[in-house]
């Protein structure tokens, strides 16, 4: 029987495969809760009109979704795909990709140490999972050397190695299309300026470039060490055309 702890919280993006669809929505088993089934009303399928929600979705498809109502008592969890935005989906699966890995690489290790799987994740799975969260973030600080668990002989060792060669770092890549005019009187200067300031806001995690398509579009590409640090990055240079354009005569939209 699943616990009480085994929901999701709201505003959590979760895994869900379409289990059963009704006219009025869709019921959906939730993969990382043990099965626990959400509830995916019509109206939280599309931010269109949906006349047929089959048109939407299918038996068996696999979805982000975001949780928005959870009921305990009567075991409710209610959940929506029209809330999720792509980067949103992207990072998902991320990170549902990565721990899927990282479990992966639990057993691996565990036979290699002549470990059954139900031993290898009392040894090493759960522990990493307590102290971090989550394997995979648990194999990075493994890594990294800031892990403070102690895990029994020979996992350590032999988990460092694998995790150096399976886990390496990975970059992502969002682009945002830009529209910006100038009516000032040397407007190309003052284009050139904006556009600089854009591309100096790169640092060490984030990489910014713009690419020129055609007076007034242009690409701004942001590469990162992961979507949530690149969308903060596009959230910054939005906030920096603001400003510049309320002090200058220009205008912009940035639509992601």
């Amino acid at each position: 029987m699943l616990e009480q702890s085994d929901f999701p919280e709201p505003g959590e993006y979760v895994i869900a495969t379409v289990k059963k669809i009704m006219p009025y929505g869709a019921f959906c088993v939730l993969e990382e809760y043990a099965g626990r089934d959400g509830f995916l009303h019509i109206s939280q399928v599309s931010s269109g009109w949906v006349r047929n929600i089959r048109e939407h979705l299918r038996e068996g498809q696999r979805v982000v979704v975001k949780v928005t109502n959870v009921d305990k008592d009567k075991s409710q969890v209610d959940i929506s795909l029209r809330q999720v935005s792509e980067a949103d989906r992207k990072r998902k699966l991320e990170s549902f990709q990565a721990e899927k890995k990282a479990r992966k690489l639990i057993e691996v290790v565990g036979g290699r140490l002549k470990k059954t799987p139900a031993l290898s994740w009392r040894e090493a799975g759960a522990p990493l999972l307590e102290e971090c969260g989550s394997v995979a973030a648990g194999l990075e600080a493994l890594a990294a050397g800031s892990l403070k668990t102690q895990l029994p002989p020979g996992w350590a060792e032999t988990l460092g190695d694998i995790v150096k060669q399976e886990m390496a770092p990975k970059r992502v890549e969002i682009r945002a299309r830009l529209s910006l005019k100038s009516f000032d009187s040397d407007g190309v200067l003052a284009l050139r300026e904006l556009l600089s300031g854009i591309e100096k806001a790169s640092d060490a995690k984030t990489q910014m470039k713009v690419l020129y398509l055609g007076a007034p579009n242009y690409y701004v590409d942001v590469e990162s060490d992961d979507y949530k640090n690149a969308e903060k990055k596009l959230t910054k240079v939005e906030e920096y055309l603001e400003a510049a354009c309320k002090k200058r005569k220009c205008e912009f939209s940035l639509e992601r």
